[in-house]
């Protein structure tokens, strides 16, 4: 995909020029969502952009001639050689919020200095890097200690560090928005602790990018910390509010103080319910969660020295974010990075086919190949399974009771998808238009899975069309699972199969 097409534009009125020579920029995490939204202004703007990428088997979905995809961990130092190499910037924006409590710290850290040490040795002239705002003192989340300590270990090398820390960022697809609107489209009654009352400093996310590319392209910046937020500071009884009455919905809140368990525990099992119907992962809402109890605002706004444009109010980003995602344009969305358990996970057509095994039904359409796709790519999110959703959301349910994604991360768009794209417990591993929707199993199971639609053009303008379930089983629980499932797999295949047949008759005869 050509950068321009997801490109929103936000550094459009930087009061900066792009750096002369157009350099190569690196931006690690680029399978994330900032970096998702960077790297578009960054080509756009005339630069190189070296993608950093962890994971082989989520593709970066854009593709350009000033666009470089390498793969790499930061906590293998020998790997960041080659990729740090003829690098004038880099923007660290690796975080390892979907570990466990007692795992990210350390790893953070590890990673931390591994990109600085290798960095300076590179000749790298400038370092970025977005971490987080919180008060030092006793009472703030591990998430938050975690981030500026990351900070601190990239600002001990001699190379110019610019340390941009922000709250709450607000955007379509981001974590933060993405919890909130869960939280008040699902709940009338929200419990609520006094310690949760801490303020905050909601910032947009086209602000974040302008000032990641700001802080880049002036002169004459030394090693720094930079607070960034928005206008608004708010309690967080108060962001919830506000973003319940842009969306017309009522909340009301409870207090929970009375309950004799501690706060950390309490985080912890509202953080389950909440991912009964939130997207978000347990630990990261639990992560999140803890960081209320801190005061999450700038200190001062010494950036406005560096760059004085105006940003945007809560309310104006949150209805901007409502307005994109009416018209589709939500292209960068937290979902996109896969399980921490699954990010190693091969493509299908590199296991060895006797490994695998199948399970497949078809029919044929007296309707042309195009026809069919439009419904086979819009199955999962709000629109369902089209046959038997009662079942998918019974395996849904059990996969969120063990700690896997279940069927509530639903989908980046409700119309358009692409390779990549999280479906439900689902990801696009493959997708060619009016031929193959290839999707890959994230949930818990003992083995691994994959869902194929094939589509093959027939006579008289006729589809037939397939439905494949690809299994590769773990010894013997694999097995048991697949007999279990089995009994179920002709029943809701071929009603999925009758389904697309009936909608893409109405369609031709409509």
């Amino acid at each position: 995909m050509d950068p321009e097409t997801v490109n929103y534009h936000y550094c459009d009125e930087l009061p900066t020029q792009p750096l002369e020579g157009n350099p190569r920029i690196l931006v690690t995490g680029a399978t994330g969502y900032v970096a998702h939204r960077l790297i578009p202004e960054l080509i756009y703007r005339g630069y190189t952009v070296r993608c950093m990428m962890r994971d082989t088997s989520n593709p970066l979905i854009l593709s350009h001639p000033r666009l470089e995809v390498m793969y790499g961990d930061c906590l293998n130092k020998e790997e960041l050689w080659p990729i740090l190499k003829d690098v004038h910037a880099a923007y660290y924006l690796i975080h390892s919020m979907r570990m466990k409590e007692n795992e990210f710290q350390d790893l953070d850290r590890t990673a931390a200095k591994n990109f600085i040490e290798v960095a300076e040795a590179s000749k790298v002239q400038k370092v970025i890097y977005l971490g987080g705002l919180g008060e030092t003192d006793k009472r703030m989340s591990q998430h938050l200690r975690s981030r500026q300590e990351v900070g601190l270990t990239l600002a001990q090398g001699n190379l110019t560090v610019i340390r941009l820390r922000a709250g709450i960022i607000v955007g379509t697809g981001s974590t933060s928005y993405e919890l909130l609107k869960s939280l008040v489209l699902h709940n009338w009654w929200i419990p609520f602790l006094s310690e949760f009352n801490s303020r905050c400093q909601p910032i947009a996310i086209r602000d974040v990018i302008k000032y990641l590319v700001g802080v880049l392209e002036t002169p004459g910046l030394t090693s720094h910390m930079y607070p960034i937020g928005g206008p608004d500071v708010l309690t967080y009884k108060e962001l919830i509010q506000q973003f319940a009455e842009i969306l017309n919905k009522k909340v009301r809140f409870f207090n929970i103080a009375w309950v004799p368990i501690p706060v950390s525990w309490l985080c912890r099992i509202y953080a389950y319910w909440m991912a009964v119907f939130v997207a978000v992962p347990v630990n990261t809402i639990s992560l999140l969660l803890n960081s209320l109890k801190t005061d999450v605002v700038c200190p001062n706004m010494e950036i406005r020295d560096v760059l004085s444009f105006e940003p945007v109010g809560f309310t104006q980003a949150v209805i901007w974010a409502q307005e994109k995602e009416k018209h589709s344009q939500v292209y960068s969305h937290w979902g996109g990075v896969a399980p921490e358990s699954m990010k190693d996970l091969m493509p299908l057509s590199e296991y060895e086919a006797s490994e695998v095994i199948f399970d497949e039904h078809s029919i044929d359409i007296p309707a042309p190949p195009d026809r069919v796709f439009q419904f086979v790519k819009q199955v999962g999110g709000d629109f369902g399974w089209v046959h038997a959703n009662y079942l998918w959301i019974i395996r849904g349910t059990i996969d969120k009771l063990l700690g896997g994604v279940g069927l509530s991360r639903g989908r980046r768009d409700p119309h358009d998808l692409r390779e990549g794209d999280a479906v439900d417990f689902w990801r696009v591993e493959k997708l060619v238009d009016n031929e193959e929707l290839l999707l890959r199993a994230e949930l818990l199971s003992p083995g691994l899975s994959w869902l194929q639609f094939k589509l093959c053009s027939g006579p008289n303008n006729s589809t037939r069309l397939t439905l494949k379930a690809h299994f590769i089983p773990f010894p013997f629980w694999g097995r048991v699972y697949w007999v279990t499932l089995a009994k179920f797999h002709d029943y809701i295949f071929k009603g999925m199969l009758n389904y697309f047949y009936r909608e893409s008759m109405k369609s031709t005869s409509s």
